[in-house]
């Protein structure tokens, strides 16, 4: 029986995309191309790296990039240099919605007036804007420092602050500044660590903030202080409330506030803060006064017996300590003046702000102010 040889298969030719000289006659990647190849991916990750780490170094030493809610104050404080002496109030939301900066220079056109009130900030907060605006050689010719009571705040693990003041927010030496006032510096600075290593990740919320903010929720977005007034104001788009949205209002401060302030003591770590931000002041010839904010009576109902007043006592005694003056604006203004027991309204702003002006700031420059 004869064997048949198997019949010659037909060679299929094969369309490459790119030459034989390119690929070579197989389909096979050469040596020299695939080294190419290597190289250009290495590159690009070195690329990638080196942004990250260009960036992070940046951002290490440019504060508005990390913080954009000091940044953008910063940059409207700047704008309006004009070599006028300088009325500058560093304070909380309370600040924010109660000095009417603007109002200020209305009555005493010879000095400029600005509000660096940012949320959830306290003495240690205003110590680390306070060294930023100094390195940037601005110089308050009087500035005032509001207290937020709850902000004194100081757990066993650490003053209420470092929840809102976070890592990613600050440089390296400004970690260890708030980790001598009891910030957790193992968290602090792993926040830290990020922002300067991977800051497309840890500062997503900062960029995503200035790029598209209607991407993230509006409390991730740091543009607090983009929507002032060019004398960083800023007011409650709606100047009446309801009685049910007050009572409603009001119980939400009396949920948030309520336990804090029943651990809430003077003698903590945040004042320590704020008398050595009255010390660096003294020493560099800056004229302060400690302001503790109007608050309703609905508000102040909120403390345990005893310790607002006793909160005004060591305020009282740690300005006059360090040649300060201090104002108790508490029983100032009456509760329609407020939205939630503690911000306030236009009116409530505008009357504060006049009487500040007229027993503080207008003898300071008369030269009867302490």
């Amino acid at each position: 029986m004869a064997i048949l040889a198997p019949a010659p298969r037909k060679r299929t030719s094969i369309s490459l995309p790119l030459s034989a000289a390119v690929w070579g006659p197989g389909g096979e990647v050469p040596s020299k191309r695939r080294t190419q190849s290597a190289r250009s991916v290495l590159i690009g990750l070195l690329s990638l790296v080196g942004f990250h780490l260009g960036f992070g170094a940046y951002a290490e030493h440019n504060p508005k990039r990390k913080d954009p809610t000091f940044g953008d104050k910063f940059d409207k404080l700047a704008a309006r240099s004009d070599g006028r002496p300088l009325v500058l109030m560093l304070g909380s939301s309370r600040t924010l919605l109660g000095f009417h900066a603007g109002q200020v220079e209305g009555e005493l056109p010879g000095v400029r007036a600005f509000n660096f009130g940012t949320p959830a900030s306290g003495p240690i907060t205003h110590r680390v804007y306070l060294r930023r605006l100094l390195d940037a050689e601005v110089v308050p010719a009087l500035l005032l420092i509001e207290v937020l009571p709850p902000a004194l705040a100081d757990g066993a693990d650490g003053p209420g602050e470092q929840l809102f003041l976070t890592g990613e927010r600050l440089s390296s030496s400004e970690v260890d500044l708030v980790a001598r006032f009891g910030f957790r510096e193992d968290r602090v600075r792993s926040a830290w660590r990020d922002s300067v290593y991977a800051p497309a990740s840890a500062l997503r919320f900062q960029f995503l903030g200035r790029a598209v903010p209607s991407w993230i929720p509006w409390n991730l977005r740091g543009d607090w202080s983009r929507n002032t007034d060019a004398h960083g104001w800023a007011t409650p788009p709606r100047q009446t409330v309801t009685p049910e949205e007050r009572y409603e209002r009001t119980a939400n401060a009396d949920a948030e506030y309520r336990a804090t302030l029943a651990v809430t003591t003077p003698e903590g770590r945040p004042m320590r803060a704020l008398a050595e931000l009255l010390a660096l002041c003294r020493e560099r010839g800056i004229r302060t006064r400690v302001i503790a904010m109007p608050e309703a009576p609905t508000f102040r109902r909120l403390y345990p017996d005893g310790l607002s007043d006793r909160i005004a006592k060591s305020l009282e005694v740690v300005a006059n300590a360090n040649g300060a003056g201090f104002s108790d604006a508490r029983h100032w203004l009456a509760e329609e003046d407020f939205y939630d027991g503690h911000h306030l309204f236009r009116a409530g702003a505008e009357g504060f702000t006049r009487r500040l002006t007229a027993e503080a700031i207008r003898p300071h420059f008369a030269g009867g102010a302490k």
